[in-house]
């Protein structure tokens, strides 16, 4: 058994936040158990003390495997980081339907899937603290990452009820909504746009694409820097429920409590929708 916080994370590959928050916990004394499909995207945090699992949160006995696996070793989870997630790039008209899937399955049922194995141990326990990553677009979605803002509004809601839910049992749910945050992401979200011959979004192409990479344009966050500012958060005795921080972060709690006719034009100028053309026969 230990007496150091346990922590879980899943979706840990190199070059991402869940990299970045594995290293910061086990530098600040935790036992850290990173995870994500492919393990040996975990390279080098062995170094820092992490262990590591190989885990897909869209496969129940994974989870259940890899959970039970932590608490027979280690004995309890203090901490449950949910940051795995899967990207969609593209115009609602174009998206591609396995990859709007694919997006939801991850952010949302898969964060609902760890989170309940979780808790149960949790729950017996009487304390524990859930971290579900959710992002800024769940408070303003944009055009053109329509299915990604409707998986983290998912998450933000979800989170919201589960506090409720949870809270009695002694658990904290917490939502951090990270703004620009420098990571691999954005090459991950480019590889999911489509942008059909026959689309109505062929003249503002170039925004589409841009959109992928918008997180990782000059003036964002390092993800070492959001890390250390999310651990020390969390390893609070009581967090705050919402820990919304990085790049541009600001701004999108701005456009949560603009109106909708101010958000609207800002964001079709920033997103191209006012040099669209029509496309008639």
């Amino acid at each position: 058994m230990t007496h150091r916080k346990v922590v879980l994370i899943t979706g840990c590959s190199k070059g991402g936040i869940g990299y970045a928050l594995s290293q910061k916990f086990a530098q600040e004394g935790s036992h850290v158990i990173a995870t994500t499909r492919n393990i040996s995207a975990l390279e080098g945090l062995e170094e820092f003390g992490c262990e590591k699992e190989a885990l897909d949160i869209n496969d129940q006995n994974s989870i259940d495997t890899v959970v039970q696996k932590v608490i027979d070793r280690v004995g309890h989870i203090d901490v449950l980081i949910n940051n795995a997630g899967a990207p969609a790039v593209g115009a609602l008209m174009d998206i591609d339907l396995q990859v709007a899937h694919q997006c939801v399955n991850t952010n949302v049922f898969g964060t609902l899937a760890m989170s309940k194995a979780v808790a149960l141990h949790m729950a017996k326990r009487g304390s524990g603290k859930i971290v579900n990553v959710g992002s800024v677009v769940g408070y303003a979605a944009t055009p053109w990452a329509g299915v990604y803002s409707l998986s983290k509004a998912a998450v933000h809601s979800m989170s919201d009820t589960l506090r409720l839910e949870l809270k009695p049992f002694g658990i904290q749910v917490v939502v951090v909504a990270p703004g620009s945050i420098k990571s691999n992401f954005g090459n991950a979200g480019a590889k999911t746009v489509n942008i059909p011959e026959d689309s109505l979004y062929t003249s503002v192409a170039k925004f589409v694409i841009a959109r992928a990479n918008m997180s990782q344009s000059a003036g964002n966050t390092p993800n070492e820097v959001f890390a250390t500012h999310v651990v020390k958060k969390i390893l609070q005795p009581v967090s705050p429920k919402y820990i919304t921080y990085g790049a541009n972060s600001w701004v999108f709690l701005l456009f949560y409590y603009l109106p909708f006719f101010l958000k609207d034009m800002i964001f079709n100028r920033k997103f191209g929708l006012n040099q669209l053309k029509l496309k008639k026969d």
